[in-house]
């Protein structure tokens, strides 16, 4: 029998050396997405590429983002982005398109919003203007009565340009100058202004293309507050202090009721003191309470709070010409005349029984 040439030499074969794994060195680092070591079943542990998601934030609803926008928020673009990178300002439109902000405060004191990024608690973003002092409002609202081109025009929600003039000559100016006095501050330390104050400054510019009161409120006067001012300076102008600010009469103590056993026979009828009021009331302001309800929310081809004025106009014109007619003093006469019929009938009754 043969065997194999390999079964036949006796003598081992020489074997190749192995070389030992380097050893590991204090300066190894491993990534957090390695599975180095891990046991079965357990998941890899992967990086936050992203900023964490937030339920129900708030999102940036325009379509055109912050392009093709009026004034004023066309002038606070230009102060709310200064110094932001393109990429800052990029990731803080993704940011707010994604509704990474939790909250946004916008009072006469500035703009306060939290803004949820990569780490667990969210960063907080100020943004606040040079308040103009409580003495220039004042001249500036003693300019803007004088014209009721300005009433007009705020009340209906629009904001032109013509509005920065009061402000302009008073050696002020409703919208910044300078973007140094705009301060923008961000909780994340970044040197520069970062892509959470660009998140923020987005929806701020959008507030403002909706809202144009906003801008006095950026000033440090509620655009509101300034708008019931306005109407208060300008009835006062139109009509005189007394009459902008009518004192009620006081309550006469009225004199004790008769018992009803004795006011059986007039009890029914109208009273007379109604022909003694005077016929023309006091002067008032007109439409009063829509001028202090403001514009309506509701979109349409025509204002409503014109429509409604015009229909209050026209009711009030057709009352005035029924009380010149005299057709309120037939009706009481025809219920005076309903009512002796009535009290004939009565008695005839019972002289038959």
């Amino acid at each position: 029998m043969s065997f194999p040439e390999e079964l036949e030499s006796s003598e081992p074969k020489p074997v190749d050396p192995v070389t030992p794994p380097p050893a590991l060195t204090p300066t190894t680092t491993f990534v957090r997405s390695s599975t180095f070591n891990m046991g079965q079943g357990s998941r890899p542990m992967r990086r936050q590429e992203g900023p964490r998601r937030l339920k129900n934030g708030i999102r940036l609803r325009r379509r055109e983002g912050i392009e093709m926008l009026a004034w004023p928020a066309e002038a606070w673009l230009t102060l709310l982005l200064n110094g932001i990178t393109a990429e800052a300002k990029a990731e803080g439109l993704d940011y707010a398109r994604a509704g990474q902000t939790a909250s946004l405060q916008i009072t006469p004191a500035g703009v306060e919003a939290t803004v949820q990024g990569r780490e667990p608690r969210p960063y907080t973003v100020r943004i606040a203007a040079e308040a103009l002092a409580p003495a220039d409002w004042d001249r500036v609202v003693s300019i803007m009565a004088r014209e009721a081109m300005y009433s007009a025009k705020l009340l209906a929600g629009e904001m032109p340009t013509l509005v920065e003039q009061p402000f302009i000559s008073l050696g002020k100016n409703l919208v910044p100058v300078d973007a140094a006095t705009v301060h923008r501050n961000c909780t994340c330390d970044s040197p520069a202004p970062c892509k959470h104050v660009a998140c923020v400054a987005a929806l701020l510019l959008e507030r403002l293309a909706g809202d144009p009161l906003l801008a006095f409120t950026l000033r440090g006067l509620d655009g509101q507050r300034l708008l019931e001012r306005l109407q208060e300076a300008r009835a006062i102008a139109t009509r005189g202090v007394a009459r902008a600010h009518s004192t009620p009469p006081a309550v006469e103590i009225a004199p004790d009721a008769l018992p009803l056993e004795r006011c059986l026979e007039s009890f029914w009828r109208p009273g007379r003191q109604i022909d003694q009021m005077p016929s023309e009331t006091e002067p008032f302001a007109p439409h009063a309470l829509l001028r202090r309800l403001g514009p309506s929310p509701l979109q349409g081809k025509f204002p409503l709070v014109g429509l409604l004025a015009s229909i209050y106009d026209s009711i009030a014109e057709n009352g005035r010409k029924l009380r010149d007619l005299g057709e309120p003093n037939d009706l009481g006469s025809s219920i005076d005349d309903a009512i002796d019929a009535d009290d004939a009938d009565t008695d005839s009754d019972s002289d038959n029984e």
